[in-house]
């Protein structure tokens, strides 16, 4: 009985539990994570799955850009545990959640998520920033998914360009009045004003180094620099201010013609109020680098020990944001500002608080300058950022410190190390040789051609779907090669007369053209042409020194002639063989000397004398000759060749001498250094070897123990070396003899045969 009061116990406990859930429980979110940036726009929004008290689960999603979801986007009720999304707006924060339905019964919403939309297109790493290509690159990119289509742009024209400074000192800060009036200030009191067309040295009257510039106006302009320097400029010159004191400054802003500030080394701040400069507390003792006078009453300023100061019309407060020490800071209006600094670090303030945003870089930046929800900070290494909904690396073209920067609409100047001034006038992408490109959604690389050689070129690609088009990706820039590279023959080779011309692959080319003339200035070329980088040509001429240069051809340019190399065509051989003063010679010998390649002869000439004046000439197509008949014995001879084309004769080698062997009998003749078998012993198959002095027959004869001929041959020799391979199938094992005989003469080898 016990054992039944103790089930019903349980199951009672159990029906109360269920009954006491009246509501299921609301879902957990899994991805995007809480805080995600760069998701695609079509993200899609993942959570857990629920139970309740029935089976019959469905889930509802909203998704939001309004943090209280007053603009909420409701999907339909699913009994998955994901949603789709599609054509999200490009760099949008959304908030999202979930709640779960059992029946029609809703849990509680879920904790919200935000997540932010990828803005841009990023650009892979190759082609790198500024690289040398050829003239056929390939531009890729990271794919976006939920989108209908790329657009790929490139150019030869781009809103930055450099601009001759006419100083080399380095350039701390720039303002932009308008088109034809900028300012850039820079070390040793250096200033210079551009007036729409060129810049011209504005005499500061000052030696010290100057950090920062602002405008007010065109008769209201302000610069201060080390050791307490306040310059300002009337409209027509600059005079100095005094500061009233003699710490460095750094930064100088104003609200208006009667209301500024500059900030500078250990943390000081002097103010200018009609006419006056005085300093007051900042309540730190660090580097302050920047400012930015929103209104009088509106203040911001940044520096070292990642310090951020604000002043509200009353007292300075300061805080620390982030990890970074801050050099530079600026303001559109009271709810937006921006400061950058160490490492790439970029803060925007939203009116409330500072929020980090992603550089797309590891570089100090020193400058920012923004517009309209726009702008550009610079930094180490040539770096340029610009900001359209988000920020992206743009091609500089310089590795120096760039440490300026101001814009105005689509005005903009950049000052850097070494008087490096970089100018804009207009947003780029707008010359005649611009192309736009449409690509599906499916590619995410695209591969030019027949690019003008020696020429800059500045690219970027863009995303769009069916409700928005992504901002241009960052700008990068790259610069096809000038031309070719020669190889070989090397500079000032001395080469054979067929040569093979080599040199630096091209990508992207047609064809090469190759010119080789005897002449630097090329007044009379002869012209090749080849589709790969090497070509075989031949001169007819020996000792002739000639220059050869290659350019490269695709289908709408030519590329400049590479630098060109000189060489020089052989004008001699080396003789090789009989040595020079070599005695007891073969009195049949073969002559050897070196190959001029391409030579199509050679002559030679052998004489008693050494004047050779009555020689005997003999023409060969090898660099070398075997010799006709025996020559004169124990004589001294001198010899000399030469290479003969149809056109020219190269020099003659020098002379060699060579004195012959004397007079040998036939068993000398044929002793066992002109005789050889091999192998010996053999198993009835073996090569005889027989060094011949003249043109003549010889009896071969195989005899065995009991004096019978098994084997009888004749064969004609020529002079010098010469072999007769025997095969004696069914001949038995012993000892046999091998007889050489010319005419009445003989030799003869003992052969043993297993």
């Amino acid at each position: 009985m016990k054992k039944i009061y103790s089930v019903l116990g349980f199951l009672m406990l159990m029906s109360l539990a269920l009954s006491a859930q009246t509501k299921i429980y609301a879902p957990t979110l899994k991805a995007p994570e809480n805080g995600k940036i760069n998701q695609m726009p079509d993200v899609v929004l993942d959570w857990q799955a629920v139970t309740g008290i029935t089976l019959d689960i469905t889930y509802e999603a909203q998704l939001a850009s309004n943090i209280d979801f007053s603009d909420a986007v409701t999907f339909p009720q699913t009994d998955l545990t994901s949603v789709q999304t599609s054509d999200l707006i490009f760099g949008q924060h959304y908030y999202w959640r979930v709640r779960a339905f059992d029946q029609n019964d809703p849990s509680d919403w879920s904790q919200t998520f935000s997540f932010q939309v990828v803005w841009t297109v990023s650009l892979r790493s190759q082609p790198s920033d500024g690289a040398i290509v050829d003239s056929d690159p390939e531009i890729t990119w990271n794919p976006i998914t939920g989108i209908t289509k790329y657009q790929f742009q490139i150019d030869t024209e781009y809103a930055w360009h450099t601009v001759a400074s006419g100083v080399s000192t380095s350039l701390n800060s720039s303002y932009v009045l308008n088109e034809g009036d900028i300012w850039a200030v820079g070390d040793g009191g250096i200033i210079l004003h551009y007036d729409g067309t060129s810049w011209t040295s504005s005499e500061s009257g000052v030696t010290e180094d100057l950090k920062d510039v602002y405008f007010v106006d065109a008769t209201h302009g302000y610069v201060v620099g080390t050791s307490g320097t306040i310059l300002f400029y009337d409209g027509s010159s600059w005079t100095t201010q005094s500061s009233g004191i003699n710490s460095d400054l750094l930064g100088v802003s104003f609200a208006d013609a009667d209301k500024g500030v500059a900030v500078g080394a250990g943390g000081k701040i002097v103010v200018y109020n009609t006419g006056i400069w005085s300093e007051t507390t900042s309540s730190i003792e660090t580097d302050i680098y920047d400012v930015a006078m929103v209104s009088e009453n509106n203040i911001w300023a940044c520096g070292l020990s990642k310090k951020v100061l604000h002043f509200d019309g009353t007292t300075w407060t300061n805080q620390v944001v982030g990890t970074k020490d801050f050099y530079a800071i600026s303001f559109q209006d009271d709810n937006n500002g921006w400061i950058v600094g160490k490492g790439g670090t970029i803060y925007h303030y939203d009116g409330a608080a500072w929020i980090e945003e992603n550089s797309n870089t590891n570089n100090d930046l020193y400058s920012v300058s923004t517009y309209d929800y726009k702008g550009y900070a610079v930094g180490k290494s040539g770096t340029i950022l610009a900001l359209d909904g988000g920020w992206a690396a743009v091609s500089s073209g310089t590795t120096k410190a760039l440490q300026g920067v101001s814009v105005l609409g689509s005005y903009g100047v950049i000052v850097g190390a070494s008087g490096t001034i970089l100018l804009k006038t207009d947003e780029g992408f707008n010359g005649p040789a611009l192309k736009t490109i449409t690509l599906s959604s499916d590619i995410t690389a695209y591969k030019l051609s027949n690019l003008l050689y020696d020429q800059t070129y500045y690219y970027h690609v863009r995303a769009i779907h069916n409700g928005d088009t992504s901002a241009w990706s960052q700008v990068k820039s790259m610069t096809t090669k000038a031309t070719v590279t020669l190889v070989k023959p090397t500079n000032q080779m001395v080469t054979d007369l067929l040569i093979l011309f080599e040199w630096s692959k091209y990508e992207g080319t047609m064809e090469y053209i190759i010119e080789v003339d005897d002449n630097s200035n090329f007044t009379n070329p002869s012209l090749f042409y080849s589709d790969s980088n090497s070509i075989y040509l031949i001169s007819s001429y020996f000792g002739t020194e000639y220059f050869w240069r290659v350019a490269a051809k695709n289908a709408f340019d030519i590329s400049d002639w590479s630098t060109p190399f000189s060489f020089t065509t052989k004008n001699s051989t080396t003789l090789l063989t009989p040595a020079d003063g070599q005695i007891d010679v073969s009195s049949c010998p073969k002559f050897t000397w070196t190959e001029i390649i391409g030579s199509p002869e050679y002559e030679l000439l052998i004489s008693k004398t050494s004047d050779f004046t009555d020689p005997l000439s003999a023409i060969a197509q090898t660099p070398f000759l075997q010799c006709a008949a025996q020559m004169e014995k124990n004589t001294v001879f001198y010899w000399k060749v030469r290479g003969v084309t149809l056109l020219d004769s190269s020099n003659w080698s020098p002379v060699w001498s060579f004195k012959t062997e004397g007079y040998i009998g036939i068993d000398e003749y044929l002793n066992s250094e002109a005789v050889s078998i091999y192998p010996n012993p053999n198993s009835g198959d073996f090569t005889l070897s027989l060094e011949s002095y003249s043109s003549d027959e010889y009896g071969i004869k195989v005899i065995d123990i009991a004096g019978r001929s098994i084997y009888i041959n004749t064969i004609t020799c020529l002079p010098g070396a010469n072999q007769l391979n025997i095969s004696l199938p069914n001949i038995q094992q012993g000892m046999y003899t091998l007889m050489i005989s010319r005419g009445d003469e003989s030799i003869t080898q003992k052969m043993l045969v297993k």
